[in-house]
């Protein structure tokens, strides 16, 4: 992302709703009691692999929408509006497909399905709606200075 967009402040600001799905995720699993292994541990990768893919998505997008956009908000909202579609309707089937694995007997492979799911869901709500008020953070930083 960072040389996509020429950017160190995009790369930095990408990787928050990404790895905020995680954190959250890991203290999930503290608070519920399910101990780290490398079954459970796999939930990490696959739902940090999928989230950055939804921010890139989301991110290309937006850099498409800027030349033609009034500005920046216009720009985010397009790409919202374009690509918010299609991440909301693949994070529902990608959660469905491993909530499927709630109907194993075997508890690592139940708690895999339920915990990627839920990254899954937080990622996406990161990604529409915290993404956008970082980006435009940023944006507002620049014209203060």
């Amino acid at each position: 992302m960072g040389i996509l967009f020429k950017s160190v402040k995009i790369a930095l600001i990408s990787l928050i709703p990404n790895v905020l799905p995680l954190v959250f995720v890991a203290g999930l699993m503290g608070l519920i009691g399910i101990d780290l292994k490398f079954s459970t541990v796999v939930i990490f990768t696959i739902g940090f692999g999928i989230a950055v893919d939804d921010t890139i998505h989301l991110l290309v997008r937006y850099k498409i929408e800027l030349p033609n956009a009034r500005d920046k908000k216009d720009a985010l909202y397009q790409s919202i509006k374009t690509t918010g579609k299609a991440l909301i309707i693949t994070s529902f089937v990608l959660s469905s497909g491993f909530l499927t694995f709630l109907l194993s007997d075997f508890s690592s492979t139940f708690y895999i399905g339920l915990l990627i799911s839920i990254t899954l869901l937080f990622a996406l709500i990161s990604d529409l709606f915290l993404l956008p008020i970082l980006i435009l953070a940023i944006d507002k930083n620049k014209e203060t200075k």
